[in-house]
This record gives C-alpha cells, sequence and structure tokens, in this order.
C-alpha cells in the first residue's frame, strides 16, 4: 500500500457533530479525535490541528467556536496519545470548554486492514449568566422560556469511547461522546450522550484525482442528523467539496437545509482549509448566510523508526 493512502483517508473523512454541548464544525473530518478518541495516533507524525468558527458574522456577540487537537503515536506499544480541547462561545451569556486527554490502541487485523479503540477522559465547564442578556422587546420579559436566574459555573467530568475501522478504499467509525451522563439528568449545563456513526469509500478517477462520498449520522436523545458529503482531490495538494445537511427532526425535510462548502491545499507537512456554510429555507432566515471556518494543521515528523502500520508503508 502506498503511504498516501492514509494521507487521504484522514483528508477526506467529513463530520461535523451537533448536541447541546458539541460544536457543528465541517471542516471537523482533518482531525476527529475530539469527537471520536480511536481516531488518536493514526500518524506517525506529531499533528498540531487548530479549527475556529465565526457565525453572523458583522452582528455583535456573534458565536465563536474553536477546536484544538494534539497527538502523537508510539509504536512499541501500538498507542496513540493526545490532547483535545473545544470552545463554544454562543454569544453574551453562555460558554463552554470542554478539556480531554484521549488514547487509542491500534491493532493491524491483516495487511490491509487496521482496526483502532479508543477512550478520552476529562471536564467540561460551563458559564451562564443570564443577566447579561439585553431585552430588545420588554414583551420577552414575560417569556417563561427566558431564564432570569443568577449566574451558573460549573465543571463535570466527561468521557468518550470510539472504534475505527479503515482500509484503503473504506473507512467505518463509531463513538459515543459524553459516556457517563445519564440521560435523565440533562440540563443546560450536562449533555446527554450523542451517538455518532459514519461510512466512507475513497475512488480513484485517474491518476490525479480522488473522489471520497461519505455518510454521517447523529443521534442525541430525540434529535437525528445525517450528512452526506463528496470531497474531491486534485493531486493530493488541493481540495474542494460539498456537503448536504438535511433537517431529520421537522415535517418538511427540506424546509432547515445546510450546504458547507470547503476548499483547501496541503504543502509539505502544512495544511490550510477555508469552509462556507449557507443556510436554507428556514436557515436561510437564522443564519443569513453567513458562518465561516478556518483550518490549520501541521504535522511535525518524526526521526524515530516508522511504524508497520500497513497505512504507512
Amino acid at each position: 500500500m502506498k503511504k498516501y493512502f492514509f494521507t487521504i483517508l484522514m483528508l477526506l473523512f467529513s463530520v461535523s457533530i451537533f448536541a447541546q454541548r458539541d460544536l457543528m464544525l465541517s471542516q471537523q473530518f482533518f482531525s476527529r479525535v475530539n469527537m471520536n478518541p480511536s481516531a488518536t495516533g493514526n500518524t506517525d507524525d506529531v499533528d498540531i490541528f487548530l479549527i475556529g468558527r465565526w457565525q453572523w458574522i458583522g452582528l455583535e456577540n456573534s458565536p465563536k467556536s474553536g477546536v484544538l487537537n494534539l497527538t502523537n503515536y508510539f509504536d512499541k506499544v501500538r498507542s496513540g496519545i493526545g490532547f483535545t480541547a473545544t470552545y463554544d462561545d454562543l454569544g453574551i451569556a453562555s460558554r463552554t470548554l470542554n478539556v480531554k486527554a484521549a488514547y487509542a490502541y491500534h491493532l493491524n487485523l491483516n495487511e490491509s486492514i487496521l482496526m483502532s479503540f479508543g477512550l478520552s477522559a476529562g471536564v467540561l465547564y460551563h458559564y451562564l449568566d443570564p443577566q447579561r442578556h439585553r431585552y430588545l422587546d420588554p414583551e420577552e420579559l414575560s417569556q417563561i422560556t427566558l431564564n432570569k436566574g443568577d449566574k451558573l459555573s460549573e465543571v463535570k467530568p466527561d468521557m468518550d469511547f470510539g472504534v475505527e475501522l479503515a482500509m484503503p478504499k473504506f473507512m467505518f467509525g463509531a463513538s459515543v461522546n459524553h459516556l457517563i451522563n445519564n440521560e435523565e439528568f440533562v440540563s443546560t449545563t450536562i449533555p446527554g450522550r450523542q451517538f455518532n456513526w459514519y461510512i466512507r469509500g475513497l475512488f480513484s478517477c485517474s491518476e490525479k484525482i480522488d473522489l471520497a462520498p461519505a455518510l454521517i449520522y447523529t443521534h442525541r436523545n430525540k434529535t437525528n442528523r445525517a450528512e452526506l458529503n463528496l470531497m474531491m482531490f486534485y493531486k493530493r495538494f488541493i481540495w474542494w467539496g460539498i456537503t448536504y445537511r438535511p433537517d431529520l427532526n421537522g415535517t418538511d425535510y427540506f424546509s432547515s437545509n445546510v450546504l458547507h462548502f470547503n476548499v483547501g491545499l496541503e504543502y509539505k507537512k502544512f495544511r490550510f482549509g477555508y469552509s462556507f456554510e449557507w443556510g436554507l429555507g428556514d436557515v436561510a432566515n437564522a443564519l443569513s448566510g453567513n458562518a465561516s471556518e478556518i483550518m490549520l494543521s501541521y504535522r511535525i515528523e518524526k526521526t524515530s523508526n516508522k511504524s508497520a502500520r500497513f497505512l504507512e508503508d
């Protein structure tokens, strides 16, 4: 197997996550450790990943989110070790920080199948200050849905578990986020368990062009979401793609849809990507077609002996 196979597998994974505390990031596929810890250490290099998202650009106190992932692989113990931190600022009064250490064990089932099992553990910090809300409409003060209470500041333990099966032309993954949380006690500061599944293929159209379709499904409580994605890579240097996310929770699947458009490039060990989110139907009124993401990552090549994993041959 060519060494390029694994680079493509990493680049083509397309999933963004949605839950009470989990971020919606269209470029999450470049480093999915914060969603599925089994992806920790899936390259011999030290991988540094950073992504930022800005929604409703131009509006005061608009939501901002970010992810920082650091991963490394240790061949002698066939294990990946990493660190992940996610930050979600909903604007004015609500902020969430999730920090976890991640571990994954890698197992070669044969020369062309790699399976990994991962576990991450850490803390989830949530801050809410309803007093900082400014009411533009006096009638809003009577709405029972508005929280007029005191500030909340809580730190909770958090844990994720995942498994991933990778082959040169196929990948399947599944994970559970917020594993230790009981669904009966979900609240503003305690998210419910989230279940993620994804499947992706890889097809070479020519020596220069590769295509990767993907299907992603996420379930949390009574919320469901699916994503259809197609990515194209040219000479494994430039990529572009589109993601379609229908509304599975309403009566009209086509009333609140979202499209993501991605472009990026990879040069040596650097990667840069940009994504634009375009809301359709009812979502267009809420998002104003204005949400952007910027992704940066850098891989530090180690001088130690390379792993015997098939994806790095």
